[in-house]
């Protein structure tokens, strides 16, 4: 029971900001070699995010953010920068950015440039196989005794989360024998098919050519009789079986070095291995999960520059009882005059980001109902301090964050009903609504563009301010508060009651959301610029 009270969790959170792409080569083909680039955003080969479209450049800047918590393990954090080529009617991938998750920390919350690197089917891998390997004397007298190992016992037992390719898995394994003489002796198991977690359970045998007997496996390649061979390493090769096309498709390797009785006492075990990119090299081999290589590709010539802003956490998370003391003084915040001695405005104050602080702060106070007054509280002592009406809440405090925090929570379910029909009908339609003259081939187009533009703002417009009946109630009453104290302050301002809400309802709640759709789940589509409003 005390060993179950000690449990730590440890949950992990990833932000990243897609900034911008610099000297990405033109295209070779079409009167136009500008691109039109987005960004993907991978977890391994797992796609989690993609950016909007930017038209006709190759120095696009996208300035857009990603923020989730890690849903599993994972070896690559991966952005991948493709062009929508329209002439070709397919997108093409022109590289990508790898970063180990192991290495994440060391980007953390600063701007980095990162050379774009080749992205090719041999570098492409992800997965892990599952090996035993057994090494034997062969005894054929009493002289024989003390001898190197002459036999290796492979067993492949199963591999995991292989690679689709083209909507397919269906993998097998060749396991290939190298010797000190450069010789080699192949082995192939069977095929499995549909599955990206394949069982293979098949155990292979390779035997030094110098304690063999006449009669050997007729399926293995001849190796001539050699009396100083030794084994030098074991490598297994998995494929997608594609007997429609010319070749098999790489799906991953592995290499476990066998030269010497260290490195052979070192493999004799039964483990978890990370497939690796294919070498052309003798490169090092990964032992096991957790000790993966170099991103693949970064030797390579850069096919431009990407900058990436990274915020990557891991937090360990003790049972709930370990924080009583903590979470009881935070809700006495409410009742401490001034509010400025109470923990949750010291904890906005030592924080390095509001944002940090305000986060969970809300979510507390939420889960005990007591945000209304919380949020009252940390307002009036703000509001106190305002000499003008028209700069209330313009700056990012604690009470401006949680209020941003506060309605993303209570609000998400309002917010998707308020717009989702009128930005359904933006991506529906796609009208152009560019009406920057540096950004439209034909000047002419302006005039309607800006029409389709009014069109939509209008429909935007409508849709927010007919929404008042569904706001939900703990939003009207934090917008109730914050009305009652801007005109205690201000008695003479008839219009500050309805500015400090529309900078919170408008600017900090809609506007976001109609900027960022996909932040907010309002849209999986793929955002093209000119037709962004």
């Amino acid at each position: 029971m005390a060993e179950g009270r000690r449990k730590v969790r440890v949950e992990e959170r990833l932000k990243i900001k897609i900034g911008e792409a610099k000297n990405l080569q033109c295209r070779t083909h079409g009167s136009v070699n500008q691109r039109d680039v987005y960004c993907t955003l991978s977890l391994d080969q797992e796609e989690i995010f993609r950016t909007s479209t930017m038209e006709r450049t190759l120095d696009p800047f996208f300035g857009e953010e990603f923020q989730f918590e890690v849903p599993r393990r994972f070896r690559y954090l991966s952005v991948y920068v493709y062009d929508r080529d329209r002439h070709l009617k397919q997108d093409k991938v022109l590289g990508k950015v790898a970063i180990k998750r192991e290495d994440l920390h060391t980007y953390h919350n600063k701007d980095h440039w990162f050379p774009i690197v080749p992205v090719d089917a041999d570098s492409e891998v992800q997965g892990k196989a599952n090996i035993e390997v057994k090494l034997d004397p062969v005894l054929k007298g009493e002289a024989d005794v003390g001898q190197q190992n002459s036999r290796v016992t492979v067993r492949l037992i199963e591999c995991s989360d292989l690679t689709i390719k083209n909507g397919n898995c269906d993998p097998f394994a060749n396991v290939t024998m190298c010797y000190s003489n450069s010789k080699q002796e192949s082995r192939r198991t069977k095929v499995k098919r549909k599955t990206v977690s394949p069982h293979f359970d098949e155990v292979l045998v390779f035997e030094l050519p110098n304690s063999r007997g006449q009669n050997h496996d007729r399926d293995t390649y001849s190796l001539q009789h050699e009396q100083d061979v030794e084994f030098s390493e074991l490598r297994i090769t998995l494929w997608h079986d594609s007997p429609g096309m010319a070749d098999n498709m790489f799906l991953g390797e592995v290499k476990i070095p066998l030269r010497g009785l260290q490195q052979q006492q070192f493999a004799a075990s039964n483990k978890w291995y990370f497939l690796q990119p294919r070498s052309h090299k003798n490169h090092s081999y990964s032992r096991s999960p957790g000790n993966s290589g170099f991103p693949p590709g970064t030797h390579q010539d850069s096919l431009g520059t990407l900058r990436l802003n990274i915020h990557y956490t891991a937090d360990h998370v003790f049972s709930s009882h370990v924080y009583d003391p903590l979470r009881q003084l935070i809700l006495q915040s409410t009742q401490i005059e001034p509010v400025t001695s109470s923990a949750a405005y010291i904890l906005g104050e030592i924080v390095t980001s509001k944002v940090d602080a305000a986060q969970p702060l809300v979510r507390v106070f939420m889960h005990y109902g007591e945000i209304v007054p919380m949020i009252r509280a940390l307002a009036r002592w703000e509001i106190s301090k305002v000499t003008d009406a028209n700069t209330i809440f313009r700056g990012n405090t604690l009470v401006s964050k949680m209020m941003d925090e506060a309605m993303k929570l209570a609000g998400l379910h309002y917010l998707h009903n308020t717009l989702r029909s009128s930005l359904d009908l933006v991506f529906r339609e796609r009208k152009p609504c560019e009406i920057d003259p540096a950004r439209v081939r034909d000047p002419a187009m302006i005039e309607a563009n800006l029409t389709n533009l009014k069109e939509y703002v209008e429909n935007i417009f409508e849709a927010i301010t007919t929404s008042a009946l569904h706001c939900p109630s703990l939003m009207c009453q934090m917008f109730h508060d914050l009305k009652e104290l801007a005109s205690t302050r201000f008695p003479d301002n008839r219009e500050v009651r309805y500015s400090v809400i529309s900078g919170f309802i408008f600017l900090r709640f809609f506007a976001p959301a109609i900027l960022g759709p996909k932040l907010f789940d309002l849209t999986t589509e793929q955002i093209v610029s000119i037709y962004c409003i």
